[in-house]
């Protein structure tokens, strides 16, 4: 049997506008643009995920703070609510001459077109960081965050010095503060509270978070540490 294909039907009378991504950027868009165009155009969402996740609720994961559920919903009934077609896809390439987005199972013409896909993440570019191939667990997509807790419940049961940071192009370094925090409370809770932790980061200064510091942030970290 072929695979089942999507094809927006051509001569539409109203403007195609096709979103490529449906993480904040790409949902928020496709919401924000249903507010102002109501039904004047016909609105495409396309992911190759089923499901939205709240990226910053991922450093609860780990340690079991959080579940999948907790941090995901599913995307397909929540644009279907609001008048905006879904289409669960992987877009391969994008034909400019031609306005058409090339997914794995069709084509999606278009006459507007927004890119929200999001970063990449790029673990090669270091050698040995990663949780696929490298020595370093993530808590940048669920996924990711799984594994950690599945590495967390096998460190507890032979606790050693644990480091926590993010490396120099990495795009949140907040993330990192924050998940050290939760490191030394959790293994304080679980009577490790003598572990050494070590915070590696290639900020400028302490409190930067990649955006230059926020209002006396780097004071205030400096005091935590």
């Amino acid at each position: 049997m072929a695979p089942a294909t999507h094809r927006t039907p051509a001569g539409s009378p109203r403007p195609r506008v096709v979103v490529l991504g449906s993480s904040f950027g790409g949902l928020t868009g496709a919401l924000e643009l249903r507010e102002h165009l109501g039904d004047r155009a016909e609105i495409t969402v396309v992911d190759q995920r089923d499901h939205f996740t709240f990226i910053p609720s991922l450093i609860w994961v780990p340690f079991g703070i959080r579940s999948a559920e907790d941090v995901t919903f599913p995307l397909a009934p929540m644009y279907e609510k609001r008048g905006i077609r879904f289409v669960h896809d992987r877009v391969e390439r994008v034909d400019l001459a031609s306005r058409t987005v090339v997914a794995s199972r069709g084509e999606l013409p278009y006459d507007r077109l927004l890119v929200a896909t999001g970063p990449k993440l790029d673990f090669a570019a270091i050698p040995g960081i990663g949780p696929e191939g490298g020595h370093t667990q993530s808590v940048c997509n669920l996924e990711h965050a799984l594994a950690a807790g599945e590495a967390w419940q096998r460190f507890l049961e032979a606790p050693g010095p644990v480091v926590v940071g993010t490396a120099q192009g990495g795009s949140c370094f907040g993330a990192s503060y924050e998940f050290l925090l939760n490191v030394k409370h959790r293994l304080r809770k679980a009577g490790h509270g003598d572990v050494p932790v070590t915070f590696v980061t290639s900020e400028p200064f302490l409190g930067h978070f990649g955006l230059g510091g926020v209002g006396d942030s780097e004071e205030r970290v400096q005091k935590l540490f």
